[in-house]
Protein backbone atom coordinates (compact mmCIF):
# COMPACT_ATOMS: atom_id res chain seq x y z
CA UNK A 1 0.00 0.00 0.00
CA UNK A 2 1.45 3.22 -0.94
CA UNK A 3 1.10 6.73 1.19
CA UNK A 4 -1.23 8.83 -0.16
CA UNK A 5 -1.55 12.50 0.53
CA UNK A 6 -3.96 13.91 2.92
CA UNK A 7 -6.02 15.40 0.38
CA UNK A 8 -6.22 12.78 -1.76
CA UNK A 9 -7.27 10.53 1.10
CA UNK A 10 -10.35 12.63 1.60
CA UNK A 11 -11.61 12.43 -1.98
CA UNK A 12 -10.32 9.36 -2.85
CA UNK A 13 -11.25 6.28 -0.49
CA UNK A 14 -11.81 2.85 -2.44
CA UNK A 15 -10.11 -0.09 -1.06
CA UNK A 16 -9.11 -3.65 -2.92
CA UNK A 17 -9.77 -6.76 -0.59
CA UNK A 18 -8.33 -9.66 -2.57
CA UNK A 19 -8.43 -13.85 -2.50
CA UNK A 20 -5.65 -14.98 -4.52
CA UNK A 21 -6.32 -18.37 -5.10
CA UNK A 22 -4.30 -21.45 -6.03
CA UNK A 23 -6.12 -24.38 -6.46
CA UNK A 24 -7.74 -25.64 -3.38
CA UNK A 25 -5.23 -23.31 -0.94
CA UNK A 26 -5.64 -19.24 -0.71
CA UNK A 27 -3.02 -16.26 0.38
CA UNK A 28 -3.62 -15.41 4.19
CA UNK A 29 -1.63 -12.69 5.93
CA UNK A 30 -1.78 -11.17 9.04
CA UNK A 31 -0.72 -7.24 9.43
CA UNK A 32 2.37 -5.96 10.54
CA UNK A 33 1.99 -3.32 13.44
CA UNK A 34 -1.35 -3.67 14.17
CA UNK A 35 -3.29 -4.66 17.14
CA UNK A 36 -5.38 -6.60 15.06
CA UNK A 37 -3.39 -10.72 15.11
CA UNK A 38 -6.16 -12.86 12.99
CA UNK A 39 -6.05 -13.85 9.52
CA UNK A 40 -6.85 -11.45 7.00
CA UNK A 41 -6.61 -11.29 3.01
CA UNK A 42 -4.25 -8.59 0.96
CA UNK A 43 -5.61 -5.34 1.09
CA UNK A 44 -4.62 -1.93 0.01
CA UNK A 45 -6.00 1.59 -1.45
CA UNK A 46 -6.81 2.20 -4.80
CA UNK A 47 -4.39 5.30 -6.33
CA UNK A 48 -5.92 8.02 -8.17
CA UNK A 49 -5.76 7.02 -11.79
CA UNK A 50 -5.92 3.58 -10.87
CA UNK A 51 -8.75 0.61 -11.51
CA UNK A 52 -9.72 -1.71 -9.18
CA UNK A 53 -8.15 -4.50 -10.91
CA UNK A 54 -4.81 -2.63 -11.45
CA UNK A 55 -4.57 -1.90 -7.91
CA UNK A 56 -5.72 -6.11 -7.20
CA UNK A 57 -2.57 -6.60 -9.63
CA UNK A 58 -0.44 -4.17 -7.28
CA UNK A 59 -0.86 -4.80 -4.25
CA UNK A 60 -0.38 -8.85 -4.40
CA UNK A 61 2.75 -7.78 -5.91
CA UNK A 62 3.69 -5.45 -3.59
CA UNK A 63 2.35 -7.36 -0.57
CA UNK A 64 3.45 -11.40 -1.58
CA UNK A 65 5.10 -10.73 -4.61
CA UNK A 66 2.92 -13.23 -6.63
CA UNK A 67 1.39 -12.15 -9.91
CA UNK A 68 -2.45 -13.04 -10.65
CA UNK A 69 -4.43 -13.46 -13.30
CA UNK A 70 -8.36 -14.05 -13.43
CA UNK A 71 -9.28 -11.25 -11.09
CA UNK A 72 -13.11 -11.63 -10.85
CA UNK A 73 -15.44 -9.39 -8.71
CA UNK A 74 -16.99 -10.93 -5.67
CA UNK A 75 -19.01 -7.34 -4.19
CA UNK A 76 -18.06 -4.41 -2.41
CA UNK A 77 -18.88 -3.16 1.13
CA UNK A 78 -19.09 -0.16 3.01
CA UNK A 79 -16.98 0.54 5.82
CA UNK A 80 -18.23 3.20 7.92
CA UNK A 81 -15.27 3.02 10.48
CA UNK A 82 -12.61 4.91 7.75
CA UNK A 83 -15.57 6.05 5.18
CA UNK A 84 -14.07 3.01 2.67
CA UNK A 85 -15.94 1.37 0.01
CA UNK A 86 -14.25 -2.04 -0.04
CA UNK A 87 -14.38 -4.10 -3.30
CA UNK A 88 -14.20 -7.84 -2.98
CA UNK A 89 -12.22 -9.78 -5.27
CA UNK A 90 -11.01 -12.94 -6.06
CA UNK A 91 -8.10 -14.13 -8.02
CA UNK A 92 -5.75 -16.90 -9.21
CA UNK A 93 -2.32 -16.72 -8.45
CA UNK A 94 -0.04 -17.01 -11.96
CA UNK A 95 2.73 -19.37 -10.85
CA UNK A 96 4.71 -20.24 -13.59
CA UNK A 97 4.85 -23.66 -14.72
CA UNK A 98 7.06 -25.80 -12.01
CA UNK A 99 6.74 -23.07 -9.35
CA UNK A 100 5.93 -23.48 -6.19
CA UNK A 101 4.10 -20.27 -5.56
CA UNK A 102 6.56 -18.98 -2.88
CA UNK A 103 5.66 -15.48 -1.47
CA UNK A 104 8.09 -12.78 -0.88
CA UNK A 105 6.44 -10.93 2.26
CA UNK A 106 6.75 -6.45 2.24
CA UNK A 107 7.55 -6.88 6.16
CA UNK A 108 6.39 -3.47 6.21
CA UNK A 109 2.97 -4.08 5.66
CA UNK A 110 2.35 -7.98 6.54
CA UNK A 111 3.64 -9.93 9.71
CA UNK A 112 3.15 -13.25 7.85
CA UNK A 113 1.48 -14.43 4.64
CA UNK A 114 1.19 -18.23 4.03
CA UNK A 115 -1.00 -20.78 1.57
CA UNK A 116 -3.65 -22.16 3.57
CA UNK A 117 -5.28 -25.28 3.05
CA UNK A 118 -9.32 -24.86 1.97
CA UNK A 119 -10.34 -26.99 4.85
CA UNK A 120 -7.82 -25.18 7.35
CA UNK A 121 -9.08 -21.47 6.84
CA UNK A 122 -10.88 -20.27 10.06
CA UNK A 123 -14.26 -19.25 10.04
CA UNK A 124 -14.46 -16.39 13.33
CA UNK A 125 -17.20 -15.80 15.37
CA UNK A 126 -18.11 -12.50 14.12
CA UNK A 127 -19.31 -12.04 10.57
CA UNK A 128 -19.16 -8.15 9.81
CA UNK A 129 -16.15 -7.71 7.61
CA UNK A 130 -15.99 -8.79 4.05
CA UNK A 131 -13.04 -10.43 4.34
CA UNK A 132 -14.38 -12.72 6.67
CA UNK A 133 -16.87 -13.63 4.23
CA UNK A 134 -14.53 -13.92 1.53
CA UNK A 135 -12.16 -16.25 3.50
CA UNK A 136 -15.54 -18.35 4.26
CA UNK A 137 -17.01 -18.40 1.01
CA UNK A 138 -13.69 -20.25 -0.53
CA UNK A 139 -13.91 -22.25 2.27
CA UNK A 140 -17.26 -23.03 1.44
CA UNK A 141 -17.03 -22.95 -2.55
CA UNK A 142 -13.84 -23.49 -3.29
CA UNK A 143 -12.51 -22.99 -7.61
CA UNK A 144 -16.81 -22.11 -7.73
CA UNK A 145 -15.92 -18.67 -6.38
CA UNK A 146 -14.74 -17.83 -10.58
CA UNK A 147 -18.44 -18.68 -11.50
Amino acid sequence: TRVRSSAASDVYKRQVIVGVIDGDRIILTTYAGREYKRYALIAGFTEIGESAEQTVRREVMEEVGIRVKNITYYKSQPWGYDSNLLMGYFCQADIPEGGDGHLTIDRQELATGEWVNREDVPDYPEHLSLTHEMMVYFKEHGQEVFK
